[in-house]
C-alpha cells in the first residue's frame, strides 16, 4: 500500500483521515490551497507542489464534486482509492481511481463507480449500479439497482433513488463511464 496525502482539511478530509489511520501506512500530510494552521494532528499542511511527497497516492477530501473536479485536473500525484475497512463491497465492484467508500457502506455486485466517487457512511448501492465521475453520495442513501447516476451528481441524505433510475450528470463532457440516458426505463 503506497503513502498516501490527503488534498483538503475540512470535514470531509478529517473523515477520511481517520478511516486511513486505522490501516498501516498512515497518512503523510495534507495538501491546502488556503492554509490556516501549519499542522493538523502534527501532520504537515502544504501548499500543492508535484515535487512535495512525488511517491505518495493523493485523496482528494473534499465533499464538493465541483471542486474535487477542478483539484483532480491539476493534480499530478497519482490519485489512490479508499475503502474503509467497514464498508462491504462485493468483490466484482469497479471502483475508479480517487474514490472514497466510508464507514458502514455497502455496494453490491456488478456495481461501477467512477474516478473520484465519494460513497458516504451507511449508504447501500445496489447491484449493477453506476455512479458517474465525481458523483456524491451522502449518508445514508440508497441507489436502486441498476440505477444510473451521471458524473458530477449529488444525492442527499437519506435518498432513496429507484432502481433502473437515470439521472442525468452535470459534467457530462468528463464521463469515463458509458452511459446512456436516451431510454428512461
Amino acid at each position: 500500500m503506497a503513502d498516501r496525502i490527503i488534498y483538503g482539511t475540512g470535514g470531509h478530509a478529517r473523515v477520511l483521515a481517520a478511516g486511513l489511520n486505522l490501516n498501516a501506512p498512515p497518512i503523510l500530510g495534507y495538501f491546502d490551497d488556503r492554509i490556516t494552521k501549519p499542522f493538523i494532528q502534527d501532520l504537515p499542511i502544504l501548499q500543492y507542489d508535484p515535487h512535495s511527497f512525488p511517491n505518495a497516492e493523493v485523496l482528494i477530501g473534499i465533499g464538493n464534486n465541483e471542486i474535487r473536479r477542478a483539484i483532480a485536473a491539476r493534480v499530478q500525484h497519482k490519485f489512490g482509492v479508499f475503502i474503509h475497512p467497514q464498508a462491504t463491497v462485493a468483490p466484482d465492484v469497479i471502483v475508479g481511481t480517487g474514490s472514497v467508500i466510508l464507514a458502514g457502506a455497502v455496494v453490491q455486485t456488478g456495481a461501477i463507480l467512477g474516478a473520484h466517487v465519494i460513497v458516504n457512511a451507511n449508504v447501500t448501492i445496489d447491484h449493477d449500479a453506476v455512479l458517474g465521475d465525481f458523483s456524491s453520495i451522502y449518508p445514508n442513501a440508497y441507489i436502486g439497482g441498476g440505477a444510473k447516476i451521471g458524473s458530477g451528481v449529488t444525492i442527499a441524505a437519506c435518498t432513496a433513488v429507484d432502481r433502473l433510475a437515470n439521472i442525468p450528470g452535470v459534467f457530462e463532457e468528463d464521463w469515463s463511464i458509458p452511459m446512456d440516458f436516451s431510454s428512461t426505463t
